[in-house]
């Protein structure tokens, strides 16, 4: 269930779920009138949808961050022609009680201390919000809201950095943790947050390398090439098959150095950790005994183990290995906790995901990058370093500190390039250009969902195509951005292709690079061909026109690059907000 900004290119009035959708609690006099007013909220960019129990629901709501979230409208409509249609006086399927669990669990997700609800309505009905919790006040009625937080860390090796960026996001938005539960490397991070040093755990990380982690012929080799990479896993797998696993020596020296006992004494959270048991490869879960910290690191290291890779590690007689054989996101271990609320840190690591059905009365926040964030078998200071900087900036994002998908802009830079798109428009069509019967066709806007891999609408088409150019050009995504900062990775980027991330990457991610840039045919050569033909003004033969409708997304998006290039080097200001 996840909340999902409206805006005018949603086009809600020609949407046959929103003209079902009907007011259950007495927003306003008429049903009629609850959607008139959902339409303007979404005009004013206070709109939103959010899912759960078959039905749609629809609100209108302000927020302050961390503080308040006040509902001024919700309406509701089922997904399902076997669920009850909504009828005019409310009855059906949704309660009251069900759409306050819908409001309580939608502000849990943005951790606000008040739910605030806009209505008046008759002494019955406040009392029984009174009953739930609620207390009368200028605006309706509110209620505070109160949290038990379990943070999931799952497996991903080298890609961990990630996490602490997520954590140190957390902080300083003041979010306290109650329930951490973790496998693999989610577990040695889930004890670097018992210590609770966000500062040090950074350090750790960015000072972490292969040698440090396991012990291998070619455990400091350089990994910035394929061949490289590929020679220091080829010398893990020699090692693993020789010795059955190589060591993790320099890992237990690390974490016990790092993992400061009173310090996770302290501290109010517990952890779980996921482990798997040899031979039977049964799941082991473990609640770490802080009051015997010492003896239970040893459980972290065997969540850790990533068997045949590394050694088993060896308890009481038994053997360990890598939890991500059996649970690599022990959401379910979280579960049994009784939380309210899920933040899931995924990062992709190689490992078993149980299929858990999450309540609907538990808030989930889910964060899984959409950068592949390089290999999990080398470690690397410099992927550490981006991957920590991505966890923040995309936690930060979805508090609303930040906009994008792929990459992260201010307000403004956001409201500017989007301001750009617009222009850019209007120019096409007082033209008549062909790009602009392109853009007005139902099949670009799918292509281009597609190729962004996230909602884009009309109004928010500028950033997701600067985004594509900046993905498909190399621009480094772990910087947030303005307008005019951005469009200068562009251009520069567009006029000398720079190099992929820096740090090690995945073998996955050097097969991507090659083929982008010996294919002619690749995306990367297609926005390169349309930007440079759209700034040399090139005429659109018939030719050119078939080109266009087989690549319209690469099309637009270089054209409209080309638009920015152009502009800003007349005009400056024109990215300005």
């Amino acid at each position: 269930m996840q909340l999902e900004k409206l805006y005018p290119g949603d086009f809600l009035q020609a949407d046959s779920v929103f003209n079902d959708s009907r007011l259950i609690l007495p927003f306003y006099g008429s049903h009629s009138r609850g959607r008139e007013q959902l339409l303007a909220a979404v005009k004013d960019g206070a709109a939103y949808q959010i899912e759960a129990y078959g039905y749609r629901f629809y609100l209108a709501a302000t927020e302050e961050l961390r503080n308040t979230l006040t509902v001024t409208n919700l309406l509701a409509a089922p997904l399902d022609d076997r669920l009850p249609r909504l009828t005019g006086n409310g009855n059906g399927e949704l309660t009251w009680r069900r759409l306050l669990e819908v409001l309580e669990r939608t502000a849990r997700s943005r951790f606000v201390t008040k739910l605030t609800i806009a209505l008046t309505t008759t002494a019955a009905n406040q009392a029984w919000l009174e009953a739930q919790g609620y207390q009368s006040c200028t605006a309706g009625f509110e209620k505070e809201l109160t949290y038990r937080t379990g943070l999931v860390l799952g497996g991903g090796g080298a890609r961990g950095a990630y996490q602490i960026g997520v954590w140190e996001a957390l902080q300083e938005l003041e979010i306290p943790l109650q329930v951490v539960t973790g496998a693999s490397v989610g577990a040695l991070n889930g004890g670097l947050i018992l210590v609770g040093d966000v500062a040090a755990a950074k350090k750790l990380w960015l000072a972490i390398s292969t040698e440090q982690v396991l012990q291998f012929p070619r455990a400091a080799a350089d990994n910035t090439s394929l061949t490289r990479l590929l020679q220091q896993i080829q010398s893990l797998t020699v090692t693993a098959l020789r010795e059955n696993g190589a060591s993790t020596r320099p890992l237990e020296q690390l974490i016990y150095a790092a993992l400061d006992e009173e310090q996770m004494r302290n501290n109010p959270a517990e952890l779980y950790v996921c482990t798997t048991r040899l031979p039977d490869f049964a799941e082991q879960v473990v609640h770490f005994d802080k009051s015997d910290c010492a003896g239970n690191l040893q459980w972290l290291i065997a969540s850790a183990s990533f068997y045949p890779a590394m050694k088993a590690k060896e308890i009481a007689g038994s053997y360990y290995i890598d939890g991500g054989y059996r649970n690599n996101l022990p959401v379910d271990v979280a579960l049994a906790q009784d939380v309210s609320e899920l933040i899931v840190v995924d990062v992709k690591g190689p490992g078993f995901v149980k299929r858990t059905p999450i309540p609907e009365s538990v808030a989930t926040l889910p964060f899984d990058s959409p950068w592949t964030l390089g290999s999990f078998l080398v470690f690397d200071r410099e992927r550490s370093r981006i991957n920590c900087r991505l966890g923040y900036l995309e936690t930060m994002k979805y508090f609303g500190r930040g906009h994008g998908l792929w990459y992260t802009f201010s307000d403004d830079g956001q409201a500017a390039l989007n301001k750009a798109w617009r222009r850019f428009c209007r120019r096409l069509q007082q033209a008549e250009d062909p790009l602009w019967g392109i853009i007005k066709s139902k099949t670009f806007w799918s292509r281009l969902n597609k190729a962004y891999r996230g909602k884009v609408v009309f109004e928010t088409a500028g950033m997701a195509l600067a985004e594509l150019c900046g993905g498909l050009l190399n621009v480094p995504p772990e910087d947030a951005y303005e307008a005019a900062e951005f469009l200068g990775a562009l251009n520069a980027a567009a006029s000398d292709q720079t190099e992929p991330i820096e740090g090690v990457l995945s073998v996955a991610e050097w097969l991507h690079q090659y083929r982008e840039r010996l294919l002619a045919i690749s995306d990367t050569r297609q926005l390169l061909y349309w930007q440079r033909s759209f700034t040399a003004k090139t005429p659109i033969t018939q030719a050119l026109r078939q080109l266009l409708d087989l690549t319209p997304v690469t099309a637009v998006a270089g054209a409209f690059l080309a638009e920015l290039i152009r502009t800003a080097a007349q005009n400056k200001d024109d990215l300005q907000h």
